[in-house]
């Protein structure tokens, strides 16, 4: 039980850590590109929208990005018997598979960047995701976590999705 406890913390601090690095990514490609945003929780939007179809590609796109990078960290820190590794890479791929989801109300990063390069909706999304999901089974093979660190997981996924979603309203949005 202490080990299960211990994989829902680490998976709970993993997921919000994640999501923090991938609105950094978001924030990093706005400053660069000269714009002034505004960063929460689990957002960031420029002050006054993006001057061109070419920077909102750039700033959509590079949370994606973050999140991809951190999944190959994940992967590259998975060795027979670790556990963070693959967590951070679990933690990866959900945020992508509830951001598909998400996009069937409103499109998020990816089904943004699909619709505004003329692809559909979903193009984007099922490659980032199925990406994703290579690089999770390739990393649950090399650590050998099993059914128990998956149900842990999960369950600590879900908390950690909680927090962010539901913590937001709670948290300062903070212009830059």
């Amino acid at each position: 039980m202490a080990i299960a406890l211990r994989q829902i913390g680490l998976t709970l601090l993993i997921v919000v850590v994640c999501v923090l690095l991938h609105e950094i990514g978001h924030l990093i490609a706005a400053k660069a590109l000269g714009y002034d945003a505004v960063i929460r929780m689990n957002s960031v939007s420029l002050v006054g929208g993006a001057a061109s179809l070419r920077d909102d590609i750039i700033v959509d796109a590079a949370g994606p990005l973050v999140t991809v990078l951190l999944a190959l960290i994940g992967l590259a820190m998975s060795a027979r018997g670790a556990v963070v590794g693959p967590t951070i890479v679990f933690g990866a791929l959900m945020m992508r598979v509830l951001a598909a989801i998400i996009s069937l109300q409103m499109p998020n990063d990816e089904a943004r960047i699909s619709e505004l390069l003329g692809l559909g909706t979903w193009t984007v999304p099922a490659i980032v995701v199925a990406l994703l999901a290579i690089v999770m089974a390739l990393s649950a093979r090399r650590s050998g976590v099993g059914w128990a660190w998956l149900r842990a997981t999960w369950i600590g996924a879900s908390l950690g999705f909680v927090v962010v979603v539901f913590g937001e309203p709670y948290l300062p949005a903070i212009g830059v």
